[in-house]
């Protein structure tokens, strides 16, 4: 028996009982599907957060307190230890270390915010106008923090564009008044003066508000520090496109050193080239992850095929007997069912791949 002729007898098995050979492939187009819609969405995830980091930009550097040293926001402000302060922003910003392009501090706390009838829980971010410019994003109406809200420690506000359509689904938000309430104790009001472009996806600045950093540290006396300074959550730095980012990051280092007086860091300098490979290693697992429980399907639906041929070659003694009878050998029967059972892998397999 050729091989044609085999395939030959395969497609007429096939065809003689369409129901059992349906089934058969069932698990098959199932299995190839799952693979297919695990792994693009595993590779879809991988794909966004790359996205969404390198949108920042590549030449961005985020210094954070070292983990074990100290928290902050709320948490660091009642941290009597060191950490990394608003004070260190403003001595690397006047360090003028060659090959950065800005630099902007961010403080962070928790507050519920409130406009007439409508109420929302957000992060609040305290920090400088240089915010806009290091992390490259622009407002969508109004303007952003300037360096006159700094100077005079202004009660003035910018939101983020979903905590702008939450508080004010109907209206526009410049010019309106934001209550911002802390724990029940603290109450103050903020004039909206911007509205940021939205960047979409869950990125943390659509959910955000911004105030200047000198309103955060001066009026909100609860969030300084047992020295008089406020903690900070993150210091942003954007360096020059044409410089070394490595020979920056190591000019910061060596300055932070000498500003907190210590011979080893405590603080950790972050680059988006490492943010980038920590996510595809993540994003890498999950990939892999989600394409094991799809080839587990898959497997499933190859040992489904395999009972059912066993279960045929029972059923179609007579078939067998016939064959055996005209001079088909051994071989030429197991040709014939190893090939019938690649032909509904084969069908599974193509309708799977249609189907994903």
């Amino acid at each position: 028996m050729s091989i044609f002729d085999a395939i030959n007898f395969a497609f007429r098995s096939i065809i003689s009982t369409p129901l059992r050979s349906g089934l058969t492939a069932l698990g098959v187009i199932v299995g190839v599907t799952s693979v297919i819609v695990l792994v693009s969405l595993g590779q879809g995830i991988k794909k966004q957060v790359e996205d969404e980091i390198t949108a920042l930009g590549t030449n961005l550097l985020f210094i954070t307190a070292s983990s074990e040293d100290s928290t902050t926001g709320v948490q660091g402000a009642r941290n009597s230890g060191l950490s990394l302060t608003l004070s260190d922003a403003e001595k690397l910003i006047s360090s003028n270390i060659s090959g950065v392009r800005n630099i902007a501090p961010q403080i962070d706390f928790p507050a519920q915010l409130i406009a007439g009838n409508y109420n929302v829980e957000a992060t609040v971010f305290g920090t400088t106008p240089e915010y806009i410019d290091v992390i490259s994003t622009e407002t969508l109406s109004g303007e952003f923090i300037t360096q006159k809200d700094v100077d005079t420690k202004a009660l003035r506000m910018v939101l983020g564009s979903e905590i702008a359509k939450t508080l004010f689904p109907d209206q526009e938000a410049i010019g309106k008044i934001v209550r911002l309430s802390l724990f029940n104790r603290f109450d103050f009001r903020f004039l909206v003066t911007g509205v940021m472009k939205p960047k979409g996806g869950k990125d943390d600045d659509d959910f955000s508000v911004f105030i200047p950093v000198s309103t955060m540290q001066n009026r909100i006396g609860f969030l300084r520090n047992p020295t008089g300074d406020v903690n900070v959550f993150r210091i942003i730095v954007r360096s020059e496109d044409d410089v070394e980012k490595e020979l920056v990051s190591n000019k910061i280092s060596e300055n932070l050193k000498l500003i907190h007086n210590v011979d080893k860091p405590d603080f950790e300098i972050t680059s988006m080239d490492q943010l980038l490979e920590a996510s595809n290693q993540v994003t890498g697992a999950l990939t892999l992850f989600l394409g094991s429980i799809a080839g587990i399907s898959l497997l499933v639906g190859a040992i489904g095929v395999g009972n059912i041929m066993l279960v045929s070659v029972t059923e179609r003694t007579r078939e067998i007997g016939t064959l055996r009878s005209i001079g088909a050998t051994k071989f030429d029967i197991r040709l014939q069912f190893v090939t019938e059972a690649l032909t509904i892998c084969l069908l599974g397999g193509i309708l799977g791949i249609i189907i994903g």
